[in-house]
């Protein structure tokens, strides 16, 4: 069981991955926003400091953490590249080690047919921008430091 002042860190962090997370839904594509059910996806910690996605689309509770039984995401509703999202948003939510600002919106390398995400340039410039400067990702000047 964590202290209450790690929880309540994990609990701080979370919000700002939900910020993160609601940024990303804003815009272009709107990943992590369910247009029929007007849901937002989410995080929580819960008491014993255990990170939980709550899925935009099916609404369901997702255990994020490696389990015994396989560590298959019943109910998470986007693609691996997504996952591997919330996976390392999960860690920075544990840890408070800072993502890099890569995460967001893979680019194609030596390809020129766009994102990954396939958001419009203006969006996915906006997503940076704006989800970068979050204290969730590491800034410029930390990027030349690590």
């Amino acid at each position: 069981m964590p202290t209450e002042s790690k929880l309540a860190m994990k609990r701080q962090r979370a919000e700002q991955v939900n910020l993160a997370i609601k940024i990303i839904a804003d815009h272009g594509r709107r990943f992590f926003y369910s247009q029929d059910s007007g849901r937002y996806a989410s995080i929580e910690v819960d008491a014993r400091g255990k990170v939980w996605w709550i899925d935009d689309c099916s609404g369901k509770r997702i255990y994020t953490h490696p389990t015994t039984w396989g560590g298959r995401w019943r109910g998470f509703t986007h693609g691996g590249t997504l996952r591997d999202l919330v996976e390392a948003f999960r860690d920075y939510i544990c840890t408070g080690e800072q993502l890099s600002p890569f995460y967001l919106d893979p680019e194609r390398h030596r390809i020129t047919d766009g994102n990954i995400w396939g958001y419009a340039p203006e969006a996915m410039t906006a997503v940076r921008e704006q989800a970068g400067a979050s204290p969730v990702f590491r800034q410029p000047q930390q990027q030349a430091a690590a």
